[in-house]
């Protein structure tokens, strides 16, 4: 019953920004390819896909009102370090691509929307997670996330007309920290949290207004900084861990990635 619970959970994710990943995660996968299992620290490489399809934001600043929509998507590489099977240290090098439009007020009162999309363009990040509670199949962690990019436009409309993209920046960052539970159950470890989040994406250089100050510039930010997650890992505890995790609440998103321990 637990299995098939665990199993319910994992396919029913992408019906739900940065990614948390498991609490558990410090000590699922107990034997490698090389390091000895009684070393008191390891390493991990992965891969780790982010599909963000709503991130919900808002103007600030130089303008007013909602992100009618802000996607995201990004590939990564991921270097782990892992101590004591209680603590993971790990960096993120990627490429990421955003997508976004919204609506702003002139003087005159007219409404004019902007659609924008971003060419790929390099992320990093870094991050720490650690398992402060690890009783018989429970564990408890805490974490907290560190990303950023600059991205170059590659198009942008004004109410359905092209526009030059020329000179153009959008910078977006955002931190995080979450606290989690998850319960291993065989191979699978479900887990649940609670996130607190910080982003914010600033858009300069546009030849043209694209929010309400009358300017090319714009500033966005999370509208709800409380989001919750849940997700699932998958490991026979040796060489390999798959994770599928869903995000909700402050953002529409889901993260697939997977580690191997050296």
């Amino acid at each position: 019953m637990k299995a098939a619970f665990s199993l319910l959970l994992l396919f029913a994710l992408p019906l739900f920004s940065a990614p948390v990943g498991n609490p558990y995660a410090p000590k699922i996968i107990e034997e490698g390819f090389f390091i000895p299992k009684d070393c008191w620290v390891d390493a991990r490489a992965g891969y780790e896909g982010d599909f963000v399809a709503d991130a919900k934001l808002k103007q600030y600043g130089q303008g007013q009102g909602r992100v009618d929509s802000y996607q995201q998507e990004t590939n990564s590489g991921t270097a782990t370090l892992n101590i004591l099977e209680r603590v993971d240290v790990f960096g993120i090098l990627g490429s990421s691509r955003t997508n976004a439009d919204w609506r702003f007020e002139d003087s005159s009162g007219a409404v004019h929307r902007i659609e924008l999309e971003t060419n790929y363009d390099f992320l990093w990040g870094v991050g720490i997670r650690g398992l402060l509670v690890d009783w018989n199949s429970l564990g408890v962690g805490v974490g907290g996330r560190y990303e950023e990019s600059k991205f170059n436009p590659s198009w942008l409309t004004s109410d359905g007309v092209p526009q030059s993209v020329g000179g153009s920046l959008l910078k977006w960052r955002e931190w995080q920290i979450d606290l989690d539970f998850s319960y291993k159950i065989d191979i699978f470890i479900p887990y649940v949290g609670v996130k607190y989040s910080n982003v914010q994406t600033k858009i300069s250089g546009f030849s043209i207004p694209i929010s309400q100050s009358g300017t090319g510039n714009n500033q966005f930010k999370n509208r709800i900084p409380v989001g919750v997650f849940i997700g699932c890992s998958l490991s026979s505890s040796k060489y390999f861990m798959l994770n599928i995790e869903g995000r909700l609440v402050d953002e529409e998103a889901v993260t697939v990635s997977g580690d191997i321990r050296f």
